[in-house]
């Protein structure tokens, strides 16, 4: 349990915004722990997220200023470490250029302008599915959960690039049974999304799962292994998904 608490503080403080008493916490021993908790690491965000939501509600904010602030809020909270991943995929695989070259660009810590069209696409999309809501926002609690469980999977699952930071000793760590907890999880999630929030808390898990598969997918084919741009990629979209799902709710 020790192991367990120390490797959410560490996934907490990496992955989250957040200013935190522990964020000087760090043991390598305890690395790949950091991927079983990450989901609960998401369901904080999310919770985060949804209260913001329905104070929003509560106080009759303009729907329009109302929406600006949810499409932006998860990339707050996180201080946008899964946008810089989704930002270089766009500008490596929208320039249609030969592997190698597509991973050199992913490597660039130069803006491009596939990635700032993207960026656009991406929060215009997302405001105009918060403005358009017209349900309870309580489950992008869910939504955040499973968003990460299905990176944490992806991590733990998928071949590296060379270059990653995923490459090396790092999945060796990684055991089945930390395959197994992250599936029960994602399990658990769509469960308990089915069950709070009826058929469509189901389709707004599933819309989540499926975007972050065909999106992570996608990239990994396109360059031909996975990293933390990858997951990135994957992470945003999914959210994304879920989000539409959301106003359809």
């Amino acid at each position: 349990m020790k192991k367990l608490l120390k490797a959410f503080c560490m996934s907490f403080s990496m992955f989250c915004a957040i200013p935190t008493p522990f964020s000087h916490v760090w043991e390598d021993s305890v690395r790949s722990l950091m991927l079983v908790v990450f989901p609960f690491v998401g369901t904080i965000i999310g919770g985060i997220w949804a209260f913001a939501a329905f104070l929003l509600d509560k106080i009759n904010c303009p729907q329009m200023f109302g929406a600006a602030i949810l499409a932006l809020l998860p990339y707050l909270l996180t201080g946008g470490i899964h946008l810089d991943g989704y930002m270089d995929c766009c500008d490596a695989i929208f320039s249609r250029r030969p592997l190698e070259k597509k991973r050199e660009i992913l490597k660039d810590s130069h803006v491009g302008s596939f990635a700032v069209i993207a960026l656009a696409m991406l929060f215009m999309l997302s405001f105009a599915s918060f403005a358009s809501r017209t349900g309870e926002a309580w489950p992008l609690i869910i939504i955040c959960t499973v968003s990460r469980a299905c990176s944490a999977i992806g991590v733990s699952t998928l071949r590296p690039m060379s270059h990653s930071e995923y490459a090396g000793n790092f999945q060796q760590g990684i055991s089945k049974g930390n395959v197994i907890t992250l599936c029960a999880v994602l399990i658990v999630s769509l469960a308990l999304s089915a069950y709070l929030f009826g058929v469509w808390g189901a389709i707004i898990s599933l819309a989540t799962i499926l975007g972050y598969v065909i999106s992570t997918a996608y990239a990994f084919k396109n360059l031909d292994g996975f990293s933390g741009d990858v997951t990135g990629f994957g992470h945003t979209i999914a959210e994304l998904c879920g989000v539409f799902a959301l106003t359809l709710m």
